[in-house]
């Protein structure tokens, strides 16, 4: 593993360690550290890449015990607890969620698109948004019961599109 990809692995690790340990003062600052640009380290693709590559390995555990040739299917819900189709979502969440499914479906190119996509933002909310998400959904979906089928993801308040009343 280069260095880069190795440290991106580690801030990815530290990432879910902290989220799965309730540390919120220190994810914080860790999340905007990690997706602030110009400072030293990975870029927050490289992270998010890394987030991405585990939560499809996890996903494809799982899938493993579905009958054959039976979908994997993941289901959104927003701050309320109601579904939420992608295209309803913030665009850079939903290349996340895009994402995801490219990599559980084993497209790295597609995958790799959609990060770029996500992280290509340059306002700071919108790339922590981003990250959030994708270490939240992460995060979820490695705790929760294998059993459970379909994985619900939420999505955090703010990550939908601001619609005219």
């Amino acid at each position: 593993m280069q260095p880069t990809a190795r440290r991106a692995h580690t801030i990815a690790r530290d990432l879910l360690s902290l989220t799965r340990a309730g540390e919120a003062d220190r994810l914080a600052a860790a999340l905007v550290s990690t997706a602030s640009y110009g400072r030293q380290g990975p870029a927050l693709g490289d992270v998010i890449g890394r987030l991405v590559d585990t939560f499809s390995l996890a996903a494809k555990d799982r899938r493993r015990s579905l009958r054959i040739r039976e979908p994997f299917t993941l289901r959104l819900r927003d701050h309320s607890g109601l579904t939420v189709r992608p295209d309803r979502l913030d665009p850079a969440v939903a290349a996340i969620v895009r994402a995801i499914a490219a990599s559980v479906r084993d497209d790295r190119d597609t995958c790799a698109d959609q990060i770029g996509e996500a992280c290509e933002n340059t306002d700071l909310d919108q790339r922590i948004r981003v990250l959030a998400h994708c270490l939240v959904w992460t995060s979820d979906f490695l705790s929760t019961d294998t059993t459970a089928y379909p994985p619900v993801l939420s999505c955090l308040k703010g990550s939908l599109p601001h619609r005219p009343q």
